[in-house]
């Protein structure tokens, strides 16, 4: 990425952490669930496109900050995806969505 500079200013490690600046406090996504590899990390069971022995379980699959608590919403992917897992990939490993 090579940024030419940063913005912000350091915090003492002593002080106040402020949120109210955010939309969230729930941080998610970085690697996006989708339909296409090639706009997407993940498909659907949240399976790696390029490796497909690697599965991201959380809120990383979302593409941005939901505005709510998460919680609910990542259990449920858990819980699909490890089904999946279980009922599909074990079975025959290797990519459960074809590109």
């Amino acid at each position: 990425m090579k940024p030419k500079y940063i913005l912000g200013s350091p915090k003492n490690a002593n002080s106040h952490f402020d949120t109210t600046t955010y939309q969230t406090t729930h941080m998610n996504g970085g690697a996006v669930m989708g339909e296409d590899p090639k706009t997407s990390a993940v498909n659907r069971y949240l399976q790696s496109w390029d490796v497909h022995n690697v599965f991201v379980i959380g809120a990383s699959a979302f593409p941005q900050g939901l505005g709510y608590n998460p919680t609910g919403t990542v259990a449920a992917l858990a819980y699909w995806s490890a089904k999946a897992i279980r009922e599909q990939y074990l079975k025959n490993p290797g990519p459960l969505v074809q590109a």
